[in-house]
Formats: structure tokens, C-alpha cells, sequence
């Protein structure tokens, strides 16, 4: 069918997220992203079902994320600050990567946690969504040092939902779109994430060694 097309499909993803960034959720209706697609609407929910799926596809596109490489990010044998710094770094560098033009990831997850706040089924959807890309191989990790006596402070869930608050920056870039520019030297940003992390306020900083180090 002409509606299964990949090209349809992309140019429909594409479109969308130009106008979701644009208008945001609310003011994004599926007509004007049918029209601006050139397919008919019934296009869309042949392909995306509803708006929440259509958006939640355009956060897929968007994100770029690859469950495989979080996955070699996170090695076992290294030290545990080196391995989060890098994660770290990875997540600060997507959010400024181009979206579909020159916009930056950083803006459409704007639109989702905006939209979130009227629209909770959509913050369902997409963080199911996130939490399985990147989430699930972080999860692992942490409760892989965990079990190994590296880390403490609850169960890998817990600590990957913190450590992803701990580097993910867009809440306050929501309120203070200017602060945007602190975030730019990635690896220094990901270097002050990780230790605020490991080590919270308390002025001494923990010693992190690797996995053959603590085995001695």
C-alpha cells in the first residue's frame, strides 16, 4: 500500500516534528501535519494510530537512540566515574544534536515535558519509550556495581532514574533558556554531573576504583 511507503512514513515524522516544535503539542493538529506531509489524515492513522503514537514516533526519530552502544559505553572493567563520565558526556552531546534541520533535540524533549504536564499519556508513552533505550542498559549497569559492592544507595532502577535527573539539564533550560550555553563544553559538564553524583555536597570526594582494584 502507498500508505506503508518508508518514504511516506519519514516525510510524515519529519513534518511533524517541525511543526510539534513549532506549535507544540497542543497547538499541532494532525490535519495541518497532513497537509504540510502532503497525505491524507487517514495516512497518519493508518501508519501512527493517533497523535500521541505520531508524536511519541517523532520522539523515537528524533532521540537517535542506540540501546547497543549505552550498552558498550558501560563496561564493566573500567573505573566507575570514567564509564558515567562517558555516559554522561553521550547524553549532554544528543541533546544538542540537529533534529530534522537545525534544531536541536534539546527542544522537542521541551515539548514533551511541556506537553506532559496537560497530557500525561503522552510522558507514558515516551518514557517507556526512553527508559527501554537508554534506561534499561543503566539500570543494569548500576545494579551490576551494586552487586559487586562498587556503588550503594537502593537498586539499579533507583539510581539510573537519579543519575539520568543528575545530567539531564532540560527542565532548567525550560525556565532559563539562556542557561543553555553552560552545557556546551560536554565533557565538562558531564565531568561535574558525575561527581556531584558520586559524591553529592559533602566536600571529600569518595574514592571510585575499578573492579580489579576493589578486589584487592
Amino acid at each position: 500500500m502507498e500508505t506503508d511507503s518508508p518514504q511516506r512514513r519519514i516525510r510524515i515524522l519529519h513534518r511533524a516534528t517541525e511543526i510539534f516544535l513549532d506549535r507544540g503539542y497542543s497547538g499541532a493538529t494532525l490535519d495541518d501535519i497532513a497537509q504540510a506531509a502532503g497525505v491524507g489524515k487517514i495516512a497518519i492513522y493508518q501508519l501512527f494510530g493517533d497523535k500521541v503514537e505520531l508524536f511519541a514516533q517523532c520522539m523515537i526519530d528524533a532521540a537517535g537512540s542506540n540501546p547497543v552502544m549505552s550498552r558498550a559505553l558501560l563496561r564493566r572493567d573500567r573505573p566507575v566515574r570514567d564509564v558515567l563520565v562517558e555516559f554522561a558526556e553521550q547524553h549532554i552531546r544528543r541533546m544538542f544534536r540537529p533534529v530534522f534541520g537545525a534544531r536541536p533535540y534539546y527542544e522537542f524533549v521541551r515539548v514533551l515535558l511541556s506537553a506532559s504536564i496537560s497530557h500525561p499519556d503522552i510522558s507514558g508513552r515516551c518514557l517507556a519509550i526512553l527508559r527501554s533505550d537508554e534506561g534499561a542498559p543503566l539500570q543494569e549497569y548500576f545494579q551490576d556495581m551494586i552487586d559487586r559492592r562498587m556503588l550503594a544507595g537502593g537498586d539499579g532502577p533507583f539510581l539510573a532514574r537519579h543519575f539520568i535527573q543528575t545530567i539531564f539539564f532540560t527542565n532548567n533550560v525550560i525556565l532559563e533558556p539562556s542557561s543553555v550555553d553552560r552545557y556546551r563544553d560536554s565533557r565538562a559538564s558531564a565531568e561535574n554531573a558525575v561527581d556531584l553524583f558520586l559524591n553529592g555536597c559533602a566536600g571529600v570526594a569518595l574514592s571510585v576504583f575499578s573492579p580489579s582494584e576493589a578486589a584487592l
